[in-house]
């Protein structure tokens, strides 16, 4: 059975609502809190684009336990669809800020809080339309072990980081944790 149109967009709002906000109280936790390694994983640690992207990770997980929870098995391709929203966010981000940053050296504040709101606006479009048009991009199960996957990675590359210019702290110049 498929959710109305109207219910998918209300959970989906209410999701980007969940995104959005707890991305942003991220972005500061490691200021506040500077030890523990869950606060690693899910905080920003510095100003480079990789931090900034991991900043829609956790919230991104826990908008789709929401939305699982809420959908109780009405779709098919919940894992596909979660993975798709996870990657658009993810590839979202530095596509549209790094040329930015290119062309004009310096992305003002407010511009990178609106590609913040963008990149997960653009996943959850990207979420809808697989849901909404009962797309499978990949077995759920496959489609589940990759989220598992992407989250792993995150890890992985949050403790170490490889010399790559998305990583790279634009204000220190150092890779990794500024603690």
């Amino acid at each position: 059975m498929i959710v109305c149109s109207m219910e998918l967009t209300t959970v989906l709002i209410i999701s980007f609502l969940i995104i959005s906000s707890i991305g942003t109280l991220l972005h500061f936790t490691h200021n506040w809190i500077k030890k523990g390694f869950l606060l690693h994983l899910f905080s920003a640690l510095n100003e480079s684009t990789w931090e900034h992207m991991k900043l829609l990770l956790l919230p991104t997980l826990l908008a789709s336990v929401f939305q699982i929870f809420v959908f109780k098995g009405r779709y098919w391709n919940m894992n596909s669809a979660i993975l798709v929203l996870l990657l658009v966010e993810l590839l979202a981000m530095p596509l549209i800020f790094e040329p930015l940053r290119v062309v004009f050296k310096k992305v003002h504040f407010g511009t990178t809080i609106g590609i913040f709101f963008v990149s997960i606006a653009l996943g959850l479009l990207a979420e809808y339309y697989i849901l909404i048009n009962n797309i499978i991009v990949f077995n759920e199960v496959v489609a589940g072990i990759l989220i598992y996957v992407v989250v792993i990675l995150f890890g992985i590359f949050t403790f170490f980081p490889p010399k790559f210019f998305l990583f790279k702290d634009p204000v220190t110049g150092k890779y990794g944790d500024i603690s």
